[in-house]
């Protein structure tokens, strides 16, 4: 997708995440993270439109868990759609995701428009 169509700032992060579907967990490394998505390593078995949970380990304490869906699998990588998380998660992926942006007040900013149009 074209950089400038995206309404959610998309930041470098190379943290270790666990995808999650059905009794399946995959372990991988993510590329870039988002309020509304994440990128990461290529994952055999999952697929475009399963749903899966997505966990960000910050902690043994603090664990980012958001359900989503896949909207990309291919050899170059997995992409996730975030649809729901609690509000713990939420607020630890907003400041894991300010705290690596180049510009931390955008973020809170991004938060009063849609992610997506109507």
């Amino acid at each position: 997708m074209d950089q400038n169509k995206r309404r959610r700032t998309r930041v470098d992060a190379g943290f270790r995440v666990v995808l999650h579907k059905e009794e399946f967990d995959a372990f991988v490394e993510s590329h870039n993270l988002s309020l509304k998505g994440i990128l990461c390593d290529p994952v055999k078995g999952f697929f475009v439109g399963d749903e899966c949970e997505v966990s960000i380990p910050l902690s043994e304490d603090a664990i980012i868990r958001v359900n989503a869906k896949i909207v990309r699998s291919d050899e170059h990588g997995l992409a996730a759609d975030f649809h729901h998380m609690d509000e713990v998660s939420f607020t630890h992926l907003r400041r894991l995701v300010q705290f690596n942006a180049e510009d931390a007040d955008t973020i809170d900013s991004e938060l009063t428009s849609p992610a997506f149009d109507a």
